[in-house]
């Protein structure tokens, strides 16, 4: 026998040893449940943020409830795609599906799908312009939900170099897919211990994910980075989701357009509107005034009606209402000469609101920016809701008229929208504001939800965002 065959030969005896070692590799760490609460996620193209996620499992009694809402908008070779959903699934212990309920809006176009797992297949209703229809969706073996891509393996003792077959549902096709998910290894991302997992998601692209050993998930890249999934913090995703529903952005205006039935024509000549609305937190406090009346119903809805039939005295304006803010600065020497400018010789405090307001629908222009201070909106005269309601209570104040920060939703067009405005104590009484529109006072489509506009008030906002749902019980002209 030559020598180079004796190494060959020993080469391959080799070879034989080790290779059963890596595929009998030590499974990696097996996370007993699923990591509960919220997670939130930036999308990520180039560098610019395209669009948003945010997930949350809650613990049942034989399982677990996977939630997810999220928005995305992007252009790639001179196309866009603008999509937006919210979905529910409940799961076994084990993760595989039992039940389920998605809404999504892809390029402006809704539909709806629901059903439940059945020993003869997936009952399913699907709900688009072409009407109603319930088929079944007949399979072999357990089902999951996409989120269980990420979590099988390491629910089941995820083993470096293996590759497991899984069988999802597909809500946007409505098709059972399957998916093949290989376990790469356990890395280290940002100084944390992760698991590397890629799947065959997207055909002929990569689809990299890199989970911790508690199961969530830290970042996903589609394509060796064009789209990147990145894990964020829950109050920063919350302001950023707040910020961008405010400024009527284009990746989430689809998610955070409230649609109703039936529409509201003329909005400006309302003399009441009564509104039930879905999806407000049970923890989210409901403002009361003379303005609007809020009710939660046994149902967990709750019941807006404007003007509040049966008002209270309104409460003096406290200290805050009057004195300078953080993001309010009427003591500033150039707010306050503005404010001067505007008011002129009026006394009146009326009077006076009615000039501020007008002077800023007209001069500041409507603009998807991000927060900004007074001072820039008043320099760049440009800006979003918010940009025109803390200019005009800065300005307010200056003058000497107490005045509020508020947001809540404004009906525009085909439903409500996330908006903000001011209040005025004026007369004895606080007067809703609109320095965008320029109504002095607010039509009645405004439904306050928040006071004030610190980060933890205005992050609120972000819990009811692709959430809510209204419809219009009475309105009169």
């Amino acid at each position: 026998m030559s020598r180079h065959m004796k190494y060959w030969k020993l080469l391959v005896a080799l070879i034989m040893v080790l290779l059963p070692l890596r595929l009998l590799a030590a499974p990696l760490p097996q996370i007993p449940s699923l990591p509960e609460g919220e997670r939130w996620f930036a999308i990520i193209m180039g560098d610019e943020q395209v669009g948003f996620g945010q997930t949350t499992v809650t613990r049942t009694a034989d399982g677990y409830q996977i939630a997810s809402r999220g928005s995305v908008k992007m252009k790639v070779m001179g196309f866009s795609r603008e999509a937006s959903s919210t979905e529910t699934y409940q799961v076994a212990p084990d993760l595989a599906l039992r039940s389920f309920q998605a809404e999504t809006r892809i390029d402006g176009s809704p539909s709806a799908v629901s059903g439940e797992v059945t020993p003869k297949g997936i009952s399913v209703v699907t709900r688009s312009g072409n009407g109603r229809k319930e088929h079944k969706l007949k399979v072999k073996g357990t089902v999951y939900p996409p989120h269980a891509l990420n979590l099988y393996p390491l629910i089941h003792g995820a083993v470096p170099g293996k590759s497991y077959k899984i069988q999802y549902l597909d809500v946007e096709a409505v098709k059972v897919k399957q998916a093949k998910v290989e376990v790469v290894g356990q890395e280290t991302l940002d100084g944390k211990a992760v698991v590397h997992l890629r799947n065959n998601l997207y055909p002929m692209v990569d689809n990299d994910i890199w989970i911790d050993l508690k199961g969530n998930v830290l970042k996903e890249s589609v394509r060796d980075g064009l789209v990147v999934t990145l894990a964020r913090d829950e109050a920063a995703a919350r302001a950023e989701l707040t910020e961008a529903a405010m400024a009527k952005k284009d990746l989430v205006f689809d998610l955070s357009l409230i649609r109703v039935t039936p529409p509201i024509e003329h909005p400006e000549r309302l003399q009441k509107l009564v509104v039930r609305m879905n999806g407000i937190p049970a923890e989210q406090p409901l403002l009361q005034g003379v303005r609007q009346k809020a009710e939660r119903m046994p149902d967990g809805s709750v019941v807006f009606t404007l003007p509040n039939p049966t008002p209270a005295a309104a409460a003096p304006p406290a200290e805050a209402d009057v004195q300078p803010g953080e993001r309010t600065p009427s003591d500033n020497p150039e707010i306050i000469a503005r404010a001067k400018a505007i008011v002129g010789d009026e006394k009146d405090p009326a009077k006076k609101a009615a000039r501020l307001a007008a002077w800023v629908a007209a001069e500041i222009k409507p603009d998807v920016t991000d927060a900004q201070s007074p001072l820039e909106t008043l320099q760049k005269g440009r800006g979003n809701c918010q940009s025109h309601a803390r200019l005009y209570t800065s300005l307010a104040r200056a003058a000497g008229i107490p005045t509020r920060f508020v947001s809540g939703l404004v009906y525009q067009g085909d439903g409500f929208l996330y908006h903000s405005w001011a209040e005025s104590y004026l007369n004895g009484g606080w007067m809703p504001i609109d320095p965008t529109f320029n109504e002095v006072p607010a039509s009645l489509t405004h439904i306050k939800l928040i006071e004030g506009d610190s980060v933890d008030e205005m992050g609120s906002i972000a819990g009811m965002i692709g959430r809510t749902h209204a419809t219009v019980v009475e309105k009169r002209y």
